[in-house]
């Protein structure tokens, strides 16, 4: 292979190896869709956790006085409470 034909197969791997660069170098396009994903999930998994906290705080009212003992019974739906 003649010295210019090897120049141009190296210059032509050059070009189509290195790729774009505002695609592909940090922060360009590729990495600032993989930020925005991940910010997506982060929120959903933060709404998800809080509407979990907040049924247990729903769960965790108490319907009978202090001094009364809560007794629950499952056995129908829905569960029967009374104080005793």
């Amino acid at each position: 292979m003649s010295q210019r034909a090897m120049l141009a197969a190296m210059v032509g791997l050059l070009m189509l190896g290195t790729g774009c660069p505002h695609t592909y170098r940090k922060g360009g396009k590729l990495d600032r869709a993989m930020q925005k994903d991940t910010d997506e999930r982060f929120e959903q998994r933060e709404a998800e956790l809080k509407s979990l906290e907040l049924e247990d705080e729903e769960e965790d009212e108490r319907i009978c006085p202090h001094d009364k003992v809560e007794y629950r019974d499952c056995q129908t739906l829905p569960c029967k409470v009374t104080c005793q």
